[in-house]
């Protein structure tokens, strides 16, 4: 190929393409953040975590406001997913909402269609699923209010998606799930088995 052209930042142009070329440069441990690009007037914001030996963690927000996380170059997760195999107080969908977002008990009738649900909607007599955990309640409200639910938990005021976008594109539902979805990204073609993901 062409000569590789430095740019700032320590990123060269090789063939056209960004790289940053780390062979003798020893990537000093800690967490970096970057913007990732600037399209038209948006920022992407990412960071990484170098540790002194191990996986690289790279995090970064995608086009379609979601946060997204590679491990050692592999393919990008929902972080959520990552959350979730973190510990098992983040395995379901409410406790992680619980973690970035305030809630509070809000009665049926009071119910908004712009108002985010914290966990799964279920129709108490019936059984059925009205809405997933970590939806806008929207056109559901009808389906709420005529069943015999008496109140709803809702975030308390949505001043950024992130985290629910992130949510809406994860579909792993448990700590063990998330885990068996990350082995078997890191460890192709090896059998999963929860015991060896841990």
């Amino acid at each position: 190929g062409e000569m590789p052209v430095m740019i700032g930042g320590g990123e060269f142009i090789v063939n056209g393409a960004e790289r940053v070329i780390v062979n003798q440069l020893h990537r000093s441990p800690g967490v970096d953040f970057l913007i990732e690009s600037k399209e038209g007037d948006r920022v992407l914001h990412g960071g990484r975590i170098i540790p002194e030996r191990g996986s690289w963690i790279e995090m970064s927000v995608t086009r379609k406001d979601v946060l997204v996380v590679r491990i050692d170059q592999s393919s990008k997760i929902p972080a959520t997913t990552f959350l979730r195999a973190m510990d098992e107080k983040y395995g379901t969908t409410e406790s992680i909402i619980r973690l970035f977002y305030q809630t509070r008990m809000v009665k049926t009738d009071k119910l908004e269609p712009t108002m985010w649900t914290v966990g799964p909607i279920v129709d108490t007599e019936t059984g059925e699923l009205i809405l997933k955990a970590g939806s806008m309640i929207g056109e559901k409200l009808q389906d709420i209010q005529r069943s015999s639910i008496g109140e709803v938990e809702v975030i308390k005021k949505v001043t950024d998606q992130l985290i629910l976008n992130t949510l809406a594109e994860d579909n792993s539902e448990s700590h063990e799930n998330a885990l068996l979805k990350l082995y078997v990204r890191l460890r192709p073609g090896n059998p999963p088995q929860l015991d060896k993901a841990k």
